[in-house]
């Protein structure tokens, strides 16, 4: 009997000490799935910002043919992906890996797009060494993008011109050669909302990054480097766009390192540095004989050294007004 006692009481003991640990368990098996559930649905606060990170895609390149290798064509894996992502909802980024070179020949890349796209070049992007290549295309343009808005393009790669047979190529250089176009390498024409962020533009055709007819654009950790015997190498090329800001950027070129021109307004440039080059530029104004103006200009930390000159406004003599206004403070060595 007293063996029987001694194991009831062994068994209620038991019973005692599982049941809660038991009960725990289940109560934390349904408070996980609980949670899981909720993290997938669209909440305020917190949750909302997880269910947003959960729904930014990645494309990358090589997974539609891209090479990478610098010397087989990737232009078409390009628009590939491209299309892809333009027609897709919600926020995209379109990648190109590290450690790999991407060759590009003159490229459009048009929206509008559903999407929301970030271009996140890690590695690099080149052109064609050679300026046949363009042989019965633009000849001013290499990477065109149009009509796409909220785009940014960043991620700490490289996009290289290769423009140096361009240069000598040039009637700047050699005066017995015809003067011909030559490629921006970079346009963004009718993009609204952009962002052009750390990246390095070196060695463009001609200009290096251009915004024309643009809205709201930022342009920020930039580097532009070309050398300072490269012809027209101007570094930002502002035309007809209103609300640009560029700021926290390094400039060296052969021409200008900003140049701002016809019915552009709201431009604000602040802490760069420029040099060599020709400094900041505004004009040509009034050379097509048309009326033009250039309003709020403010420059607001400007390291410029080594340059032709500070600031400048070139006009041309008109019978019309030209107007122009800005603000600036400058550091010069």
């Amino acid at each position: 009997m007293r063996s029987c006692s001694f194991i009831s009481i062994y068994i209620i003991v038991i019973i005692i000490i599982v049941t809660p640990l038991l009960i725990y368990h289940a109560q934390a098996q349904s408070q996980s799935q609980g949670i899981d559930s909720i993290i997938q649905l669209p909440r305020s606060g917190s949750s909302r910002t997880r269910t947003r990170t959960r729904s930014r895609r990645f494309l990358s390149i090589a997974d539609f043919g891209a090479r990478g290798d610098g010397f087989h064509n990737d232009t078409q894996a390009f628009l590939k992906v491209w299309e892809i992502a333009c027609s897709l909802s919600g926020f995209i980024n379109i990648v190109f890996p590290y450690q790999k070179t991407f060759l590009v020949t003159p490229i459009d890349i048009g929206g509008p797009c559903r999407s929301k796209i970030t271009l996140r070049i890690l590695g690099a992007i080149v052109a064609p060494r050679n300026p046949d290549v363009w042989h019965g295309l633009n000849k001013r343009k290499w990477i065109y993008f149009h009509g796409v808005n909220h785009l940014s393009v960043e991620g700490g790669g490289r996009i290289d011109g290769m423009g140096q047979e361009w240069w000598s190529r040039s009637c700047k250089i050699n005066t017995t050669n015809p003067c011909l176009p030559a490629p921006t390498a970079l346009t963004f024409h009718k993009c609204k909302s952009l962002k052009v962020r750390n990246l390095t533009v070196l060695n463009s055709q001609k200009m290096h990054i251009a915004f024309t007819s643009c809205m709201r654009v930022v342009a920020s950790r930039l580097k532009v480097l070309a050398p300072a015997s490269s012809p027209n190498t101007d570094g930002i090329h502002i035309s007809a766009t209103k609300g640009v800001e560029i700021r926290d950027s390094l400039i060296r070129t052969g021409d200008d390192c900003i140049s701002i021109v016809r019915n552009s307004s709201r431009v604000w440039i602040r802490n760069i540095s420029c040099g060599p080059g020709h400094g900041i530029s505004i004009g040509s104004l009034g050379k097509s004989n048309v009326w033009e103006k250039i309003q709020n200009v403010i420059v607001d930390g400007a390291y410029l050294y080594n340059t032709d000159n500070g600031v400048r406004i070139k006009t041309w003599q008109v019978t019309f007004f030209v107007t122009v206004s800005f603000s600036f403070s400058f550091y010069f060595t």
